[in-house]
This record gives structure tokens, C-alpha cells and sequence, in this order.
């Protein structure tokens, strides 16, 4: 029998275990991204939104030095590029309400800046609920892209309709399973930028809220169950220490006895 025209059709795929590392992947990146967001960082970019002008020109506080805070976000550190615009720009920094001094010979400019406002704190909210809009569309992507996929594969019988069935299955569970993790994330990071000011916004906000409530307590759990067993292993290893160094004692008492004998007494 001729089989060189046979299509062989695939038991087993490879598109949704890619499918499903590529949204593995995506969730890992976005929360690596809102590692970096801090609610510090309303000081810096209100500051760097400040705008001088310097020979007929305005131009930001960003555009004329480096603009950062290393130790303290109340503290922020503005080192000009140009040593000539260094007793201009801190008189124009002094006007505009923030408390700033230069030593002299010195590039920084050493400003102090208030607490975030509660407005400059949503700002950096919304631009996390953004990323996380954003994100979701990415892995929705995915999943789109793989399905077109599938479907061809399909078409031309490189694997049956069952497989077709399974694999995407697969895909949509972990994309339900990844969406409603970056969704989480994303509260938590919003939650802990906006502290008090925070409330909910979207409409499953308060079902994903009781969801963090009940991981939090779960962990504080875990680490009250780890901190009680290693209390009692660290009492454990004392007690065996004692009953070791009383056995020693017992040992080396019971040797000089033994060596003290009535004949051995002048």
C-alpha cells in the first residue's frame, strides 16, 4: 500500500503549551514593570515638570540637569549640566515654593518637595490601571494569534478537530487564569500607591479585593506557622543540648567517683 499521500495527523500539539508560556511570560513582565512604579515618583516628575526660561526658551527642569532621589523621596537631588544656570534655575526653583540650596563649587541643587498630593497619587493610579489594561489586551493577543493558528492546522489536517478542541481549552483557561492574576496585581499595586485615597474603579474590583484579603491572611498564617516551628525547633535543640551536657556532667562524675576509692584514700 502507497502511503506517501497520507497527511499524518498529530495525537498531540505544540500550540498551546507556547500559548500558554507566552502568557506565563507576559504576566512575569508586567509585574516586573510596576516593581519600578513608586509613589515617590509623583515628587520627581511634578518637579521635572517645572519649566524655566532660559534665554528666551522654556525648558523643563529635566531637560537642564538629572533629576533624581536616592535617599529620601522627600530629598531630591537636581545636578545641573551647565554651571553658569546653577544660581538661576535655584532662585527660579526657590519661586516656585520648594525649599532648595546649593553648596558652592557643587553641579547639585539639594531640594526639599512635600508629600504627594492626593491628585498626583491617582495620576500614577491611572497610569497603572492603564499598563493593566494593556496588558490584558496583550495576552488576549495571544490567544487570538494562537487560535488562527489552531485553525489552520485544522483546516489542513496537520491535527484533528479533538486536538483543535483540547488546545484551546487549555488556552483559555490560562487566560482566564492570567487575566484575573495581572487584574490582581494591578489592584495591589494601586491599593498600596493610593493608601487611604484608595477606592475601587472597576466593576469586579471589590470580588478581586476579598480575593487579596484572603491571600494576605493566608500568608500572614504561613508565616505565624513558620515562626511557631522554629520556636519550637530552637526549644527542642536547647532541651537536647541540656540532657546532653547533663549526661557529660553525670559521666565525668561518675569517672572521678570511680577513681576515688576507699583503698585509693591514705
Amino acid at each position: 500500500m502507497d502511503d506517501t499521500n497520507i497527511t499524518p495527523t498529530l495525537t498531540d500539539e505544540g500550540y498551546s503549551p507556547e500559548a500558554i508560556a507566552n502568557l506565563e511570560r507576559a504576566l512575569e513582565e508586567f509585574a516586573e514593570s510596576l516593581l519600578a512604579i513608586k509613589s515617590e515618583d509623583a515628587n520627581i516628575k511634578v518637579f521635572e515638570s517645572l519649566q524655566i526660561t532660559m534665554n528666551g526658551r522654556k525648558r523643563r527642569m529635566g531637560d537642564i540637569g538629572n533629576v533624581e532621589s536616592p535617599d529620601d523621596p522627600m530629598k531630591i537631588q537636581l545636578m545641573i549640566y551647565n554651571k553658569e544656570h546653577i544660581e538661576e534655575v535655584l532662585e527660579f526653583i526657590k519661586q516656585n515654593g520648594f525649599p532648595a540650596k546649593n553648596e558652592q563649587g557643587s553641579q547639585f541643587i539639594h531640594v526639599r518637595v512635600p508629600k504627594p498630593s492626593r491628585m498626583q497619587l491617582e495620576e500614577i493610579g491611572d497610569d497603572v490601571n492603564r499598563r493593566t489594561n494593556a496588558i490584558g489586551s496583550r495576552l488576549m493577543k495571544i490567544k487570538t494569534n494562537t487560535g488562527l493558528r489552531i485553525r489552520a492546522a485544522t483546516e489542513k489536517e496537520f491535527i484533528d478537530q479533538r486536538i483543535a478542541g483540547i488546545a484551546t481549552k487549555k488556552i483559555d483557561a490560562n487566560l482566564e487564569r492570567c487575566t484575573k492574576e495581572v487584574r490582581i496585581i494591578g489592584l495591589m499595586k494601586r491599593k498600596h500607591i493610593l493608601g487611604s485615597f484608595f477606592k475601587t474603579v472597576e466593576r469586579d474590583d471589590a470580588d478581586l479585593l476579598k480575593v487579596i484579603n484572603k491571600r494576605v491572611k493566608l500568608e500572614q498564617q504561613r508565616i505565624e506557622n513558620e515562626n511557631q516551628l522554629r520556636i519550637q525547633a530552637e526549644a527542642l535543640a536547647d532541651q537536647n543540648n541540656q540532657t546532653v551536657n547533663s549526661e557529660n556532667t553525670a559521666t565525668s562524675e561518675q569517672s572521678i567517683n570511680s577513681e576515688v576509692t576507699p583503698d585509693n584514700v591514705i
